[in-house]
Formats: C-alpha cells, structure tokens, sequence
C-alpha cells in the first residue's frame, strides 16, 4: 500500500484536502469520494470539482527518537508522550488512553488539522508499539 496526499479544489472555491492509503492513485481518489464526509462537503452547495492533485508520499518508518514518554509527577497514573517532531504532546491515565487522553501543542506551534491527525496516529502506533502496558 502507498500513501497519497490528494488536493480537490471545488468550483466555489472550497477544497478538499486528505491523506490517503491505497494500492495507487485511481484507488485513493475512489477511496476518498466514497466517504460521507466527502458526499456531504460536495452536497453542501451543489459545488462540482474543479481540479485533483494527487501526490504520492514516501511512507517512513516512525523514527523512535521523536517521542518521549515519562509519568506526570503531580498526577500519579498519569503518563504524557511527547512528539518531539510536530510539537504535540499527549497526556493520559495509565490503562485509559483512548479515553482519557488530553492533547496539546507545545513550544507554541499550531499544527494543521492532517499532520495533527497523523501524528496522533503515529503515537498510538509507537505506544502500542513500545509501552502496550501503560496504554
């Protein structure tokens, strides 16, 4: 599977904006516009496409380095873990985290909404990857 970044500018000017897995870039476009989120923005004033970039991205392993997990001092059972990389961190109760988790931007950075949800991802994927027993 690869990784697509897929830009849809509409004919009212909205656009669409998403980050795809699939087998190639016929597969992530269909992939995307069979979403209801997709059917709903495209319904939203009757708008039609105007024009599609599809780019492929290098799928990289999640580099270890980037993340730092420590407990929090003044809250016992509670773990933060740090993306170095996106400035992102996450603080949740040990055995809890999908539910109890609190996001926050560090260092004053204001991510975008896509690499927040893909750092976010990757997190999960290094917690369950390294510390499946804190999560």
């Amino acid at each position: 599977m690869k990784k697509y970044n897929i830009n849809i500018t509409l004919t009212d000017g909205r656009e669409v904006r998403s980050s795809v897995v699939a087998r190639n870039q016929s597969d992530a476009l269909a992939r995307l516009q069979s979403t209801p989120q997709y059917i709903d923005f495209l319904a939203e004033n009757g708008a039609e496409v105007a024009s599609v970039d599809i780019q492929p991205v290098e799928i990289r392993s999640v580099d270890e380095t980037r993340f730092y997990v420590t407990s929090i001092k003044n809250k016992e059972g509670w773990y933060v873990v740090a993306d170095l990389e996106n400035r992102i961190k996450v603080e949740f109760k040990k055995g809890a985290f999908n539910d109890t988790q609190k996001v926050r931007p560090f260092g004053g950075y204001q991510p975008d909404a896509l690499k927040t949800a893909t750092a976010l991802r990757e997190i999960a994927e290094y917690m369950q990857k390294k510390f499946k027993e804190l999560i």
